[in-house]
């Protein structure tokens, strides 16, 4: 029972140390998505100068 208490928490080390190394990477990445992103925002036109124009 001892041995397999052991086996389970081994794994389970392991399964956290993968996962921790893929969270690592996936993080840097994005971060490096980030900084080269830009992104401009255009004002919307009001109804109202639409109509003027046209009418």
């Amino acid at each position: 029972m001892l041995k397999g208490l052991i086996m389970c928490f081994a794994v389970l080390f392991a399964q956290l140390a993968v996962l921790h190394v893929i969270d690592m990477r996936l993080y840097n990445s994005v971060q490096d998505a980030r900084k080269t992103t830009l992104t401009t925002v255009t004002p919307h036109k009001k109804e109202n100068d639409e109509e003027q124009v046209i009418g």
